[in-house]
């Protein structure tokens, strides 16, 4: 509920624990709203948060969701530079060609004209539009059932992913740093500046960004690059919600043991870790006393059986559900591939521990 959230953000007692899910799993939406996710998406969406106890929202749909795309096929989209794919109600996207095919070209380029809106990134459909309009709407629409966040999709270092693709990015940025600097990041953090400045003013008690500043395996660069060119432009950029009250949470798939230290430094409020990669343990050492969101592996849900997903579940809260700032969250979200039987599973054992009210299956009905 919308109240045990900002009590949770100001490390108060909470009627129920505050969770965040992305809800894209048409099996769930449907058996627990009891409406089409397809035909009634905006009334499937909404009823589901409530009665499944999700809180912390970022997908509130305002119409009904496109066609999809149909399991194992690919669509390919705007002139074949995005491929389309199978994800649950949404359907998922990624960029396969990029506007320079070397670094020289890009040197060459007027990178400084790019735009935010006009990037294809994943989950378009609920990322745009970045407009204090759109983004009081869905936190309106969210009303008692939870608080709305906008992810601000690249905050830095995802700008050169998003924009530039992985190979042109790092060679540039890998043999000439300084100049990549100069050249991509600077112009690219007064974007950034101007939207988390707009994101500050608005009547929400968060702001929320997202940078994919690892691989599952650790970081992409030398700690040194991070240092120089990443972490400072984080602790400017977070002065700004700061100054307007708000708190900052930071966004990151990848391994991120690493960098917990780091982000902790720079000042943002709380981190979501998105993939099961960066350690439980390590991030409660050093976020144990601030907010964190995570902690469920996805594919336990994906490719385990009821059974083991309650005991991951189970072992997840016993590690982190005594620290005040925790919030549960399943990786990478709940997707169409996951068994239905999976997901009811992950929802009863959420039950358990104070997430999930335990007549979840018939409550919104």
């Amino acid at each position: 509920m919308r109240d045990d959230v900002l009590h949770w953000l100001e490390g108060r007692p909470t009627g129920k624990r505050p969770s965040k899910e992305s809800l894209n799993h048409p099996g769930i939406l449907s058996l627990v709203s009891g409406r089409d996710p397809f035909t009634e998406t905006p009334g499937a969406f909404l009823r589901a948060y409530e009665a499944l106890g999700i809180d912390i929202i970022n997908m509130i749909p305002q119409e009904n969701a496109p066609p999809q795309v149909e399991p194992g096929k690919v669509v390919w989209k705007h002139g074949g530079r995005v491929q389309e794919s199978y994800l649950g109600v949404y359907n998922t996207t990624s960029r396969v060609t990029f506007p320079f095919s070397t670094v020289e070209e890009f040197w060459n380029a007027d990178v400084a004209s790019l735009r935010y809106d006009d990037l294809d990134l994943p989950g378009a459909q609920y990322l745009m539009p970045c407009t204090p309009a759109a983004i009081d709407c869905k936190d309106s629409l969210a009303g008692r059932v939870g608080v709305y966040y906008y992810q601000l999709y690249t905050t830095l270092f995802m700008w050169a992913v998003e924009a530039l693709g992985w190979e042109v990015f790092m060679l540039a940025a890998a043999t000439e740093p300084e100049r990549f600097d100069k050249h991509f990041l600077r112009p690219m953090f007064e974007k950034t500046k101007r939207f988390v400045t707009m994101l500050s003013k608005l009547d929400t008690p968060w702001v929320w960004c997202h940078d994919d500043i690892a691989m599952a395996t650790g970081p992409i660069f030398g700690p040194d690059w991070y240092d120089a060119y990443i972490f400072p432009r984080y602790r400017e950029l977070w002065k700004i919600p700061h100054a307007h009250g708000k708190k900052v949470f930071f966004v990151a798939d990848g391994k991120l043991d690493w960098a917990l230290e780091p982000l902790r430094e720079s000042g943002c409020d709380g981190i979501m870790f998105e993939s099961p990669a960066t350690c439980l343990e390590a991030v409660t050492d050093i976020w144990g006393d601030a907010l964190f969101v995570g902690g469920i592996d996805a594919h336990v849900l994906t490719g385990g059986d009821p059974e083991g997903v309650r005991c991951h579940v189970t072992d997840v809260c016993r590690k982190a559900c005594d620290y005040r700032g925790f919030a549960l969250c399943c990786s990478g979200g709940l997707v169409g591939n996951m068994p239905l039987r999976n997901v009811e599973a992950y929802f009863d054992a959420r039950a358990e521990y104070g997430y999930t009210r335990a007549d979840w299956r018939t409550c919104a009905r």
